[in-house]
């Protein structure tokens, strides 16, 4: 009995020992693919023998520069997660995953594993090398933490149709309503629009942020001064964006005041997702929901909801971007429920900048707009479609400091000709931002 127990454990032992002879040979063959700069190949073989040889402390960390070198970042920092769990005294892996970390945009994770290596006995020059990366990614990771601009502009221009293109077709003026009739129609007058926006972005990892967007604004007109409006925006939410993949999620609110008082607010949420198809294409999927609130007729108040599908074109130079929108805007109030409608539209957006001066913006939107209800002076149920289209140009001739000019057309047509005009703006303006 014994002869067959020792046959059986010869055989055995003769198998481990081909088995250590034949992975340190195929460990043998990747390093040498690797040494001899022959990458993609040694790629190759270590893809063949990942299942055999993952796991082993000597692979991973082979494995884990291969894929450093070919721009694989997951795929090093699970590598060399692994060969330093195996391995916690391989102080080379120890330092190649903290740079992984880095390019992987996970600084946070990148100091930790940085400052967990100077606290072990390493050789002095990968202590030098160790510490003048961890300052590197101090600094880096303090400019990600909160990174925040702001942009002053005042533009002067002309608006040829002053009292159009309202929301609600109607602006209240000192508590009288004046509804849109021939004369109103062709209120031009000239205007200056001050602005202030603020964004700010505070990272939590290399994957999420929170976001802040605040826009503050101001039209002042020369003659028709019953029309001045401040309007101000806030936006305030989160941002996941890894790979190819990008979500935001943003709370919302706004008001607006008319002649120094207050008109509108209106509150909601937004959210969109971001997926990249291709190279320089990618889709994106949006919702909002919002309620307004109109302080001067409580028949305006409504509530909103909107979905969206856009895809988008991305190179160096060039954005662009088609859209489409479908919205219901519901009347709070059963007696206002000719205003409530439900509308369709597309939008075009195109961005072409040039080498770091100039920067031209073309957009256009087209929306088909159909009510809810028959009008209550008119007895018909309103169908209109709205057009608008801007050219801009930008340029930028300093760090700080941008000229613009923009020509926008707006034209609505609709089966109550009351209701229909046309409209164009043209202003030239200047704007800082720090």
């Amino acid at each position: 009995m014994w002869r067959y127990t020792f046959y059986l454990c010869f055989y055995m032992f003769i198998g481990c020992s081909f088995s250590v002879v034949s992975s340190e040979q195929t460990l043998l063959k990747i390093s040498s693919a690797f040494n001899k700069q022959k990458t993609e190949e040694a790629f190759r073989l270590a893809e063949m023998f990942f299942d055999e040889l993952a796991g082993t402390p000597e692979f991973d960390a082979l494995y884990g520069k291969i894929c450093l070198k070919l721009n694989k970042i997951d795929e090093a920092v699970f590598a060399f997660e692994r060969a330093v769990s195996e391995k916690p005294n391989d102080y080379s892996a120890y330092y190649l995953l903290a740079l992984s970390y880095a390019k992987q945009k996970n600084l946070n994770q990148s100091e930790q594993t940085l400052s967990t290596l100077l606290l072990l006995p390493i050789p002095k020059d990968l202590r030098i090398n160790i510490e003048e990366t961890l300052r590197f990614v101090k600094n880096k990771r303090q400019s990600l933490d909160s990174n925040i601009s702001q942009r002053i502009s005042l533009n002067l221009g002309h608006d040829s149709n002053v009292n159009s293109g309202s929301l609600d077709d109607r602006v209240v003026v000192s508590g009288i309503e004046i509804l849109l009739d021939e004369a109103s129609l062709e209120s031009s007058d000239k205007f200056a629009r001050f602005g202030y926006e603020l964004n700010g972005k505070w990272q939590n990892t290399q994957y999420d942020a929170w976001r802040l967007n605040l826009n503050l604004s101001q039209q002042t007109h020369h003659k028709l001064t019953q029309f001045n409006r401040n309007q101000a925006n806030i936006g305030f939410g989160y941002e996941y964006a890894k790979s190819t993949y990008r979500f935001n999620l943003l709370g919302l609110a706004s008001v607006m005041s008319l002649d120094e008082a207050t008109y509108q607010q209106q509150v909601g949420i937004a959210s969109s997702i971001q997926f990249q198809l291709l190279k320089s294409w990618a889709l994106e999927i949006n919702g909002k929901a919002s309620l307004i609130n109109n302080a001067q007729n409580e028949n305006l108040d409504s509530d909103i909801l909107e979905f969206g599908l856009g895809f988008l074109y991305f190179e160096k130079s060039v954005l662009a971007k088609v859209a489409f929108l479908n919205g219901k805007q519901n009347a709070d109030l059963l007696i206002a429920r000719h205003y409530g409608r439900d509308y369709k539209a597309a939008s075009v957006y195109f961005s072409y900048n040039l080498p770091s001066l100039h920067a031209f913006v073309f957009s256009s939107q087209f929306k088909k707009v159909e009510h809810h209800d028959i009008h209550p002076f008119f007895l018909i149920l309103r169908d209109e479609k709205i057009g608008n289209a801007s050219l801009e140009w930008r340029y930028n001739f300093s760090r700080h400091w941008q000229l613009q000019t923009r020509f926008s057309h707006f034209k609505k047509s609709s089966n109550l000709a009351i209701y229909e005009f046309d409209r164009n703006e043209l202003y030239l303006g200047a704007s800082y931002e720090f």
